[in-house]
Parts: C-alpha cells; structure tokens; sequence
C-alpha cells in the first residue's frame, strides 16, 4: 500500500474519513475527488488529530473515488546548534520530515493523473524491432498504466470471489496479496505484513471486475525466519487486489 495516500471508491455518501498514514501535522492532509476524467480538490472542513480522520464539507457521492493525501512542508523543521542536546522528539521530526517528503515525491500523492509515481506506473517494455511504430511487430514499446485500483481486504475462502475494480477496461495487470491480521503473529509475521498470493491462487478479470479462485485452502507458509513452515491459518489473513490499467 502506498505510504502518503489513501484512496476510497466505497461509502462515498459519508463525509468523514479515515488517514490511516503517518504525518507530521494533520493539517498537511488534504483530499481529491477524482470524477472518471480530473482530479479535483476537495474542501475539508475539520481535521482531528487525535482520531486520525478528515472531514469533506460535503459527501463526496459524484466521484468514482476520491484520494486522502498527505502533502509534508519543505520548510525546514528543526535546526540542530552545536553544542545542545539531541532530543529524541527532534531527531524523529528531522527523519520523518525528510522520509515523508521523499514519499511523497515517488508516490507523486498530489498527482492530476491517474497512477502511482511522478509519471505513473510503467508497463513491460518491448523487444527493439525496426520500424519504429509501435510494440506489435516487436519494436520498442513503453506502456503507461493511467488507472490504479485497490480493493478493500476480502475473507480467503473457497470457490470463487471478486470485486468490481471501476476501470473501465480489463486491467493489464492484477496482483494479490495476503494481509497479515494476527496479533499473535503467525509463523513471526506482525501483524499488517503482506505477502504475495501464492500460485495456487487463481487470479482471473474482465472489464468490470477482479477475482480468484481457490480450491481448498491449503498452501504452506514458511515463517519469517525461514527455519519452519505451516498451512496458512486462512482466518487469519485478508486478501487484498491491485489492480493496474
């Protein structure tokens, strides 16, 4: 998941909304709306810092999705004077100051584009043909993934489960990733760590939609430190889609 924004294209009737990132302030959140087309800018009304959530002026329901960011000052925080004593508060500003907005730069947060990074996700590029048109006959070809989708976690069970993604194309590209919800950590995984599906996951899209098949549950987990394995306890884990066109 992405470290400076958040987005949601469910419950777009509601006004407020979670920021489940870090920041330094709660002021340097904001909101787009994102219509099919551009992203707009989003009038937040009340930021609380302790509930880690904004509030819209007005529910957001005419847009596909819309997207929390983060967008952390470049002025610079705490200046360190010779002689005095490091606090561990300044040094935690310091760092965070400079990894946020560094973040915030490769994920490209306040982008009008659709897409993850300054110039959005980059497809597989092709083998060097000859007449220089296009990827078809082999020449070289970049494809630029404009749409980015990303489910909510699903329950792993058997059969078959799928989610409308709001494309509007089939994606090109469709990953899953199973997300760790055990506070007892299985097999030494802490609690949120992702890992990728494994093969026997089936992962199948059309224009509207995104799933997997699975038939049983059972695939092994190695656990972290690599020395031992078990099957997956399935109840403890979500599943989550990504989804790129």
């Amino acid at each position: 998941m992405a470290n400076s924004y958040i987005e949601y294209n469910q419950n777009l009737s509601e006004t407020t909304y979670s920021v489940p990132f870090n920041v330094l302030s709660i002021d340097d959140v904001n909101v787009k709306g994102y219509d099919g087309t551009t992203w707009s800018d989003l009038t937040v009304s009340e930021r609380d810092a302790v509930a880690k959530t904004v509030k819209l002026d007005g529910a957001p329901s005419a847009y596909q999705k819309i997207r929390v960011w983060r967008n952390t000052g470049t002025t610079q925080l705490v200046d360190f004077q010779n002689g005095s004593r490091l606090s561990e508060s300044d040094l935690d500003t310091a760092y965070q100051q400079g990894l946020f907005v560094a973040q915030e730069v490769s994920e490209n947060a306040s982008t009008n584009i659709e897409g993850i990074g300054p110039q959005g996700i980059q497809g597989i590029q092709g083998v060097a043909g000859t007449d220089g048109a296009d990827g078809v006959d082999g020449t070289s070809s970049t494809v630029a993934l404009s749409e980015s989708f990303e489910s909510s976690e699903q329950t792993i069970a058997n059969g078959s489960t799928e989610v409308s993604h709001g494309l509007g194309a089939t994606p090109k590209i469709v990953e899953a990733y199973l997300v760790c919800k055990d506070a007892a950590n299985q097999e030494g995984y802490d609690l949120g760590t992702e890992l990728k599906a494994p093969s026997n996951i089936q992962l199948y899209s059309t224009s509207s939609v995104c799933g997997y098949t699975l038939n049983p549950i059972q695939f092994p987990l190695r656990s972290k430190s690599g020395s031992t394995g078990a099957d997956i306890n399935a109840a403890h884990w979500k599943l989550v889609f990504r989804a790129f066109a």
